[in-house]
């Protein structure tokens, strides 16, 4: 039985590899500002006076926010899953672990699980966050 190609494929995976930065810069957004307004009037030159207002009106591009949650929703239901911390822990050496770059092979000897097992949790992951995004029914 072959393997069915799709070509979304390297579009998710890059979706998991810029969640971390993601998360990071949705965190930016919703910090809020602490520095006073220089000119004295509130709400001068456009910008809001309420740093708290500010900080709920700031969000992530569409397609970016998109992409978040269908991986925080993947995350969610990955790690309700039997072995689920172990799952996550492939999918972190593999896409998010930027100290080493691990693949499934160097994740299977790192975990002491096959290979083989690493690939059907890594596959199913990626499905997983296709189908949170729409790409699959």
């Amino acid at each position: 039985m072959s393997k069915p190609r799709y070509d979304w494929w390297p579009y998710v995976k890059g979706m998991i590899r810029r969640y971390p930065e993601l998360c990071a810069r949705q965190e930016e957004l919703r910090r809020t500002k602490m520095s006073p307004n220089l000119t004295g009037m509130p709400g001068a030159h456009g910008q809001t006076s309420d740093p708290v207002a500010d900080a709920a009106l700031r969000e992530l591009p569409e397609i970016n926010r998109r992409e978040l949650e269908a991986v925080q929703k993947a995350v969610e239901e990955t790690r309700a899953l039997p072995n689920g911390e172990e799952r996550l822990q492939v999918v972190r050496l593999v896409f998010w672990d930027k100290t080493k770059a691990y693949t499934l092979a160097g994740a299977s000897l790192k975990m002491h699980w096959s290979e083989r097992k690493l690939a059907e949790w890594h596959g199913a992951f990626i499905r997983c966050v296709a189908k949170y995004f729409g790409l699959l029914p």
